[in-house]
C-alpha cells in the first residue's frame, strides 16, 4: 500500500504519532511545531501545559516520485483509492526548572483506507477492500533540556530526546476480517529514540520570533519483522504579533523518511522527501490559553514508489499553562 502526509513535529511533543508520518497506505500525522518553548515562549517552573489538537488529511492523489499520477498508471497488484486521517493527539508537558521539562503525547488514530486488491482480475479479482478504526496510536515521552543564557533572555535553545513507545495496535483487522498492512496500522510496534535540538530569538518586527528545530527518530526495538524508516525533521517558523491578541504564523516543515525495512514492510513503496509551507493564525485569548490554527501545504514531494499523498491539510488547538 502507498501514501504521504503533508508532514512536520512539536517541539519536546513531537506531533507524530503512529508511525511518525510514515510515507506508506495510513500513517499520516502532521509534522507541525506547536511547543511554545521551542517558540521562546516558556512556561514557569512548576507549571504544566496541555495542548489538544485536531489534524484533517485527506490523502487522494496517487504520486511517483514528484509527479502525480493517475490510477490507470499504477500498474501494481493494488490500486490505492483514498485514505483520510482525523487524527486528535493530546500533550501534557511539566516544567520542573528554567532547564528540564518532560512531556507526554497521546494520539487517536481515526482512519479510513480504501483501495483494490488484483485491479487487473488476474486472480478472480478486482476485490474492494475498506479498513475504518479508531485506535490508540503510538504514545512519546520526551525531555527537553534548556540551556542557561543570562546575558540574552530572548534568545532561547537547547536538546530534546525521548521515546515513541509500541503502545498501538498493529494487528487491526477490517470487517473481513483481514489484518491491515503495517503501515496502515494505528501503532508501528517498534520502540523508538528520538533526539534532536532547538533555537528560538527574536526578529524582524516588534516583539516579532523566530525559531529552527531539528529532530531524528530511529527505531530501536521491533516487532514481528517490520522496521520503520529512519526520519529526519527540519522546522523553520517566525512569529508575529498582531493587534487584539492574534498573531501570524508560518512555518517550513521537512521531513526526510527511509524506507521501511523487514519481511512485513513495502520497502519500495515507503519513504519520502516532503517540504510544506504552513502559513497559521493564533489567538490568545488569556496570557496562559491560546486557540491556533494552520494549513499545510506542499512546497516539494518526492516518493519512492507510488504512493498516495496530500494536497493540504488542516489543523486546530488549543494551549493551556496552568
Amino acid at each position: 500500500m502507498k501514501k504521504q502526509c503533508a508532514t512536520a513535529v512539536s517541539g519536546f511533543a513531537l506531533a507524530l504519532s503512529a508511525g511518525v508520518a510514515h510515507a506508506s497506505c495510513g500513517s499520516a500525522f502532521c509534522v507541525l511545531n506547536t511547543e511554545w518553548a521551542t517558540q521562546g515562549l516558556a512556561s514557569e517552573p512548576g507549571s504544566f501545559r496541555l495542548d489538544e489538537r485536531f489534524e484533517f488529511i485527506d490523502q487522494k492523489h496517487l504520486m511517483q516520485g514528484t509527479k502525480k499520477i493517475s490510477q490507470a498508471d499504477d500498474t501494481a497488484d493494488t490500486t490505492e483509492l483514498r485514505t483520510i486521517n482525523r487524527n486528535w493527539l493530546t500533550t501534557l508537558g511539566y516544567t520542573f526548572t528554567k532547564s528540564w521539562a518532560v512531556s507526554a503525547s497521546m494520539p487517536i488514530v481515526d482512519r479510513s483506507h480504501s483501495h483494490i486488491e488484483d485491479p487487473t482480475g488476474a486472480d478472480g479479482g478486482p476485490f474492494h477492500e475498506a479498513w475504518n478504526f479508531t485506535k490508540l496510536g503510538d504514545i512519546r515521552l520526551l525531555g527537553m533540556y534548556q540551556f542557561e543564557n543570562e546575558k540574552n533572555p530572548q534568545v532561547s535553545y537547547g536538546l530534546t530526546f525521548g521515546l515513541k513507545l509500541p503502545t498501538g495496535s498493529y494487528k487491526v483487522t477490517n470487517n473481513d476480517g483481514k489484518e491491515a498492512e503495517r503501515a496502515l496500522q494505528p501503532g508501528t510496534g517498534s520502540t523508538d529514540g528520538v533526539i534532536g535540538a532547538y533555537y528560538s530569538g527574536p526578529s524582524f518586527g516588534q516583539d516579532a520570533s523566530w525559531f529552527a528545530q531539528v529532530l531524528y527518530q530511529q527505531a530501536a526495538l521491533i516487532k514481528d519483522d517490520f522496521k520503520p524508516g529512519n526520519q529526519f525533521q527540519l522546522n523553520l517558523g517566525y512569529r508575529l504579533p498582531l493587534a487584539h491578541d492574534f498573531q501570524a504564523l508560518v512555518q517550513l516543515n521537512t521531513l526526510i523518511k527511509g524506507r521501511d525495512t523487514g519481511g512485513n514492510a513495502e520497502n519500495d513503496l515507503s519513504g519520502s522527501r516532503t517540504v510544506f509551507v504552513s502559513p497559521g493564525l493564533a489567538y490568545s485569548v488569556t496570557h496562559d490559553f491560546q486557540l491556533y490554527t494552520f494549513v499545510q501545504l506542499p512546497v516539494y514531494r518526492n516518493y519512492n514508489g507510488i504512493q498516495l499523498a496530500v494536497d493540504y491539510a488542516v489543523v486546530g488547538g488549543a494551549t493551556l499553562r496552568f
